[in-house]
């Protein structure tokens, strides 16, 4: 966990690799030994709205956007694609030349769900074969696919959410929406601390996203998730670093990414300034850019106290 002051106080940053079961004890125990007065999560309201949903299941989630619905019927007899609990290597990957991005072989779609590919949610089992399913369906850049289980349909993950967490299950259990998020909303709630989504809103997504990722950046981006199937890690953190760098490749994606890091930091520097003890669960792949946006911010304001 990292550790920033600011004047007088201190943030407490937790990276998460959205999706890890074993994160959620973390956040809990981070929690505890923090004592925030505020929690801030590296969600857009939309996305805390739904995590809130997801623990209570009694209403609709709550958001500046209504995604149409979908559901993703369980295949029940399918057969799974052999050997996916091992992250496998990248040689059968097509590579486009223009950005470097990796797709995946003509010939290395998996095939249906086993009862031992299930990953476990809040709201109820997905197997893999949904996953692969539902990631073969024709991209959509903001929300893809929706849990069968789920009650009401109401939850939504991206297409490329359920393609990682397929692959983070390789090292370790995986529920969706992601542990770190629901544990820090829990905790936070039994004790009487607000939750603050720190993340773009969907408006605020959809501009940048509109301006700056173009139809050819969206199909290579489509590619590079098939692709994600067949990447080489090392554990969960690499996976997750290696699969962000993999999108900021992409020239429209990469200023995404670097706005939602400016988002977060604005955020996040707005929290401290208003309470004594702040914890933030952010994912890991943009802490590095949020610390570097919240030191440029702590010195633009000593220079203006200092004119």
């Amino acid at each position: 966990m990292k550790v920033i002051t600011i004047g007088d106080r201190r943030l407490h940053i937790y990276p998460t690799v959205k999706g890890l079961v074993a994160e959620a004890g973390e956040v809990e125990e981070a929690f505890d030994r923090t004592k925030p007065t505020v929690v801030g999560l590296s969600v857009s309201p939309r996305e805390l709205a739904e995590v809130r949903f997801a623990l209570k299941g009694d209403e609709e989630p709550q958001g500046d956007y209504e995604p149409e619905s979908r559901r993703v019927e369980a295949d029940e007899g399918g057969e799974d694609e052999e050997g996916d609990e091992e992250v496998e290597g990248e040689g059968d990957e097509e590579v486009d030349e223009e950005d470097g991005t990796e797709g995946p072989s003509d010939d290395g779609a998996p095939e249906g769900p086993t009862d031992d590919d299930a990953i476990s949610t809040p709201m109820g089992p997905v197997r893999r074969g949904e996953i692969k399913r539902a990631m073969d369906e024709p991209f959509a850049p903001d929300l893809m696919a929706a849990d069968g289980a789920t009650r009401g349909d109401r939850i939504f993950v991206s297409d490329s959410d359920m393609t990682f967490s397929r692959k983070l299950a390789a090292f370790g259990d995986v529920e969706l929406p992601p542990p770190s998020f629901t544990a820090a909303v829990k905790r936070a709630d039994a004790r009487g601390v607000p939750v603050v989504a720190l993340d773009l809103d969907d408006d605020e997504y959809t501009d940048v996203f509109v301006k700056r990722v173009t139809y050819w950046q969206l199909v290579r981006y489509s590619r590079a998730v098939r692709g994600l199937r067949k990447m080489k890690a090392a554990g969960p953190e690499g996976l997750a670093r290696a699969w962000d760098a993999r999108v900021r490749r992409l020239k429209g994606f990469a200023v995404l990414e670097h706005e939602r890091e400016r988002k977060v930091a604005t955020s996040l520097a707005r929290l401290v300034e208003a309470h004594p003890r702040v914890l933030a669960v952010v994912d890991l792949p943009l802490v590095d850019g949020v610390v570097a946006e919240l030191g440029a911010l702590r010195d633009d304001g000593a220079a203006r106290k200092a004119d």
